[in-house]
């Protein structure tokens, strides 16, 4: 509930009284408080707030008092109801985004600016503005189980969204307003890109992918040509800010000095931050930080035309204005520029606000939306986990399921305008007749394509935690030796699934179960490759059988969701409880049967 609180001087005496209440009555509601002179003003201000569910009372514009009344032309000018039309308005929005920004207008926008007149100067101007950003960066939030301060790209982007408002008044015919005074606003930013980072640079802030075209807008708008260059490479290399802007020359192998003949960028380092040392090269992140990335042949290209190799072998390869450490507010202000130019060029919307950490985002974005496993994607980005890769990027990958899809439609007997060969006619159709085999623990493995069967080695070596090796055969050879010949050979990485698996339990034939604590009683899950036992697309699969030549049947249930595995794990025991007394000491009962 609202309250009047006295403002008192030096000698106690009041001076002023403060109406204080939180934003909406929730109790980690933002602070708001209007000032008067008299008390008996502060206490009718404090029931209208009271009145109106702890929000400004309709009308109010803080610091002014309530608005003249004005003709129904002019309530359109009222804060709210011009941004709300505007959002509503806007084309190429998704109504999911659209709910959202809707929902940050009635958040953070509203309880400030909801009554004031988008055409005043008094109403929103630089300090207006700016106090309100100010407002925002001291503001707590909930980010996951953490209650943290505002993140720096939440309050550019809420600052962004008031921007594109004041904008169209600017924009309108005629002009409700002379400028946009958010254009003055200086807004606060993180000193850092990832050196001290949560989980992996992104400190859990909103993701914002970028085309390869909209990156190249940005890159084209930097104001210096390190900078710009620094933005296709990060890009191209899906590094983090401390790894890139710690290369040195001889982090890079050309490729004569290769047995593959392919460029590299060998990440063995990365710059930290401490209060002792303030920064230094250090070890990157994790383990797994430390790699060494292919580089594409643009991207090495570029890197030779601009001297790469006639620097000393400690030299940075990415140096900032001054030479040195690129440091990082330096180029946050270029990468603003950036982002303005292209924003007025038309090469990038309006409505991103993509930051230095976004390239990697899009790194990440591009690789898996063309069908490269997340696998791969973990490794060339240095996560430690797969988990990290798949909580972070997982909804991308329905992406590249299209092609996949197309398969299937055709082979079921649509028209997906694509030419189908098989897989004699795949291998035997390429430059040479030549098969990639792999042994992947058990099962040996042929693929059409080296590219694909050294990044199938690599996940499996990864998860199994042994090296493979890839062996090249001829296909005469394959065909000869291997049961199946050229119909078994892939021409993409192995699929994974998590499968989850309750049991196997058995019960004798008075029901008394007998193999207590072999079967799991709540379903557990593991990584399955589609080659490996155990593997299954199926939402639930259970099995309910009599054990040959013993007087006990055995029931099991497993599948890609834990709670359908669950309940068909129930139904498989209730089986098994049903048909175990008639075991005749032979063979089986029931088929397994799916959900």
């Amino acid at each position: 509930m609202a309250y009047v609180q006295a403002v008192k001087n030096e000698a106690g005496e009041p001076t002023s009284y403060r109406v204080k209440w939180r934003a909406g009555g929730a109790r980690d509601g933002g602070w708001e408080g209007e000032r008067f002179l008299e008390k008996p003003d502060a206490e009718v201000f404090r029931d209208a707030v009271n009145a109106a569910g702890q929000q400004w009372p309709t009308g109010w514009v803080k610091g002014k008092g309530y608005i003249a009344p004005g003709s129904q032309d002019e309530k359109r000018f009222v804060f709210e109801a011009y941004a709300r039309a505007s959002i509503a308005n806007r084309t190429g929005v998704e109504d999911r985004y659209r709910g959202s920004i809707v929902k940050e207008l009635e958040t953070y926008l509203l309880p400030t600016f909801g009554n004031c007149d988008i055409r005043s100067t008094d109403h929103f101007s630089k300090a207006t503005v700016g106090a309100w950003v100010n407002a925002l960066a001291a503001t707590h939030v909930w980010r996951g189980s953490k209650y943290k301060l505002m993140a720096p790209k939440t309050v550019k982007n809420l600052h962004g969204l008031l921007s594109s408002i004041l904008k169209e008044a600017v924009q309108e015919e005629p002009p409700l307003r002379a400028r946009n005074p958010c254009d003055l606003t200086r807004l606060p930013r993180a000193d850092d890109d990832g050196l001290d980072e949560d989980d992996d640079g992104g400190g859990g802030e909103e993701m914002e992918f970028m085309t390869p075209a909209e990156v190249e807008g940005i890159a084209s708008h930097m104001p210096s040509e390190g900078a710009a260059q620094l933005v296709r490479d990060k890009y191209a290399m899906g590094t983090r800010w401390g790894e890139i802007t710690a290369v040195a020359r001889r982090h890079l192998t050309a490729p004569d000095q290769r047995p593959d003949g392919k460029p590299h960028m060998r990440i063995a380092r990365a710059w930290k931050r401490s209060t002792e040392k303030g920064f230094y090269l250090g070890k990157p992140k994790s383990k797994r930080s430390r790699r060494s990335l292919r580089v594409d042949g643009v991207t090495w290209g570029r890197m030779v035309a601009r001297g790469v190799l006639g620097l000393g072998p400690g030299e940075l390869v990415y140096q900032g204005p001054n030479g040195g450490r690129w440091i990082y507010s330096t180029f946050y202000d270029q990468w603003q520029h950036g982002v303005k130019g292209a924003k007025a060029a038309g090469l990038l919307p309006e409505w991103k606000f993509p930051t230095p950490h976004d390239l990697r985002h899009s790194h990440a974005a591009a690789l898996l939306s063309a069908g490269h496993s997340p696998t791969y994607v973990q490794r060339r980005l240095g996560h430690e986990s797969i988990k990290t890769t798949s909580d972070r990027y997982g909804h991308l990958l329905p992406v590249a399921d299209d092609a996949a899809m197309a398969t299937i439609e055709q082979s079921l007997g649509g028209d997906t305008g694509a030419e189908l060969l098989d897989d004699d006619e795949a291998v035997t159709a390429g430059p040479t007749a030549t098969v990639y085999a792999a042994h992947l623990g058990s099962a040996l493995l042929g693929f059409v394509s080296r590219e694909v069967a050294e990044e199938a080695a690599a996940g499996w070596a990864q998860s199994a935690g042994s090296p493979v090796r890839v062996e090249t055969w001829s296909l005469e050879w394959w065909q000869r030796s291997v049961p199946g010949g050229a119909k078994g050979l892939r021409s993409e990485v192995p699929g994974r699934a998590w499968v989850w698996r309750a049991g196997p339990v058995r019960y004798a034939a008075d029901g008394t179960e007998c193999s207590a604590g072999s079967g799991a009683p709540e379903p557990v899950g593991r990584w399955v490759w589609d080659f490996e036992p155990g593997w299954t697309d199926e939402t639930a699969e259970s099995r309910t059988e009599w054990v040959p030549g013993e007087p006990v049947t055995e029931a099991e249930a497993w599948g890609l969701d834990r709670e359908a595995v669950r309940a068909a794990y129930e139904r498989a025991r209730t089986d098994a409880l049903r048909v175990c007394g008639l075991n005749p000491v032979g063979g089986r009962v029931e088929a397994g049967s799916k959900e």
